[in-house]
């Protein structure tokens, strides 16, 4: 159960999204975290790095999704909610594999130029059928300029 629990971190990881929207944010260093809990599974920790974010790249998505070739090479599928301001909604799918489980993901989550918080619900589906719901909670920040 724990390797499908690593798997489906990593399913959200690239669930989390892809650049078809294009929200802009301040460039600059970022600090952004996730914790991701799932039912009937043990806490996992949250993850939380550094990111520097270039004037030509300077979008949520960004700070969120892997690269375009990343979400494209894992067969992931992207669907944006409607556009409100201060606010993106997205619904992601990525197709289970031999070696991750199958994950879709609904996002919501309040920005501004220099900060965002919101929530992920998760549905995360192995090859054999089994399938665990949890959510994930993600923030981030403008923290200063790049080194």
């Amino acid at each position: 159960m724990k390797s499908f629990v690593m798997a489906a971190a990593v399913g959200l990881s690239l669930a989390a999204g892809s650049a078809h929207a294009q929200t802009a944010i301040q460039p600059g260093l970022w600090e952004v975290s996730d914790k991701t809990t799932m039912e009937g599974v043990q806490p996992m920790p949250s993850t939380s790095r550094e990111v520097c974010v270039k004037a030509n790249e300077a979008t949520l998505e960004r700070l969120i999704y892997p690269t375009p070739d990343d979400f494209a090479k894992h067969g992931c599928s992207f669907a944006p909610g409607p556009k409100q301001d201060g606010i993106f909604k997205a619904t992601t799918a990525c197709p289970a594999t031999d070696q991750t489980p199958g994950v879709t993901a609904e996002a919501e989550i309040s920005y501004t130029p220099t900060s965002y918080e919101g929530l992920g619900q998760l549905t995360v589906k192995s090859k054999d059928g089994t399938t665990v719901k949890g959510s994930s909670v993600l923030n981030g920040k403008r923290v200063g300029d790049c080194p």
